[in-house]
């Protein structure tokens, strides 16, 4: 617990900013002040990287009590923890954000416990690099890819008000309707309504998932690829949703559900992949933890089936 302790107490010395930005946003959701304007997957990243860790608790607790000493690793973790420090002096306002604020506390704390504790390097590094890679690409991502993707959740969304004839008017990523009351509306989707960073974390649970339960690496880039479609389909719904309810209920409700709605929908579609990765896992045979110490009780188990 010393380690971790020194870690968590370092990182929050280093990056209190950062710490202060991301506590805010876990205080409107606690409050129940749903922003998607205010980005949480930075949040929802950290948690689900927590979470893979715990199933390898036992593993964990027990590389930190290792006492290897390796002054390389130790060194060059150190050094990775405070990078993040050196780029926001040295870059300044433009790591103002909730991406930068959580790759700084996830890669310092990180970098602290190795440095402490070399012998989780190889257990620790591949979380901490599938956090950057998820989280750290986003803004890229949705610089060059957004307006793309923009389009399409606009098409997919304008054939859905086509096939149930909701009054709509669209014109590309343009979206105009009348709202109750007789006030018209004029929205337009934008890079940040693509979708990407809700795609970028899903990501991130595959590649999770796939470091723990280690499949065939055909299942897991499938479910990639067929979950980033789901995640286009449930942002266009999303769209859809916001229409009807201006168009029905005014203005006020649009606003509101804007808020919180799209929240709604990506947590259904995460337990949903997650449900359906189990279940393909499962049904295919796929050696389990409990599978592989169930093969070795007996030499007449491996012929039986």
């Amino acid at each position: 617990m010393i380690p971790i302790a020194i870690a968590t107490a370092v990182t929050l010395a280093l990056y209190y900013q950062q710490a202060l930005l991301l506590l805010l946003k876990v205080g409107q959701v606690f409050s129940g002040v749903f922003d998607t304007s205010v980005p949480a997957f930075p949040l929802a990243g950290m948690l689900f990287v927590l979470m893979f860790i715990g199933l390898k608790k036992h593993e964990f607790w027990e590389r930190l009590a290792a006492r290897e000493a390796d002054s390389f690793i130790s060194i060059a973790a150190a050094a990775m923890a405070v990078t993040p420090l050196v780029a926001a002096i040295l870059i300044g306002p433009a790591t103002d954000s909730y991406a930068f604020a959580g790759i700084a506390l996830v890669t310092c704390w990180v970098g602290i416990v190795i440095a402490i504790r070399p012998s989780l390097f190889s257990f620790l590094f591949p979380y901490l690099g599938l956090y950057l890679a998820a989280v750290g690409t986003v803004g890229v991502l949705t610089t060059s890819f957004g307006d793309p993707l923009a389009i399409v959740v606009a098409a997919v969304s304008e054939g859905i008000t086509t096939m149930f004839h909701i009054p709509v008017q669209w014109s590309s990523v343009n979206i105009s309707f009348v709202s109750a009351g007789g006030s018209p509306v004029n929205l337009f989707i934008s890079q940040e309504c693509s979708g990407i960073a809700s795609m970028s974390i899903f990501l991130l649970l595959m590649g999770l998932m796939h470091l723990d339960m280690k499949p065939e690496l055909w299942v897991s880039a499938a479910f990639a690829v067929g979950g980033s479609a789901l995640f286009l389909v449930l942002n266009s719904l999303r769209v859809v949703i916001l229409i009807v309810a201006g168009i029905d209920y005014g203005q006020a409700l649009l606003w509101n559900l804007h808020g919180w709605v799209g929240y709604a929908f990506y947590i259904v579609g995460y337990l949903a992949l997650v449900v359906a990765y189990f279940r393909v896992k499962s049904d295919r045979g796929m050696p389990t933890r409990a599978g592989r110490m169930g093969g070795q009780r007996g030499p007449g188990l491996t012929g039986s089936s």
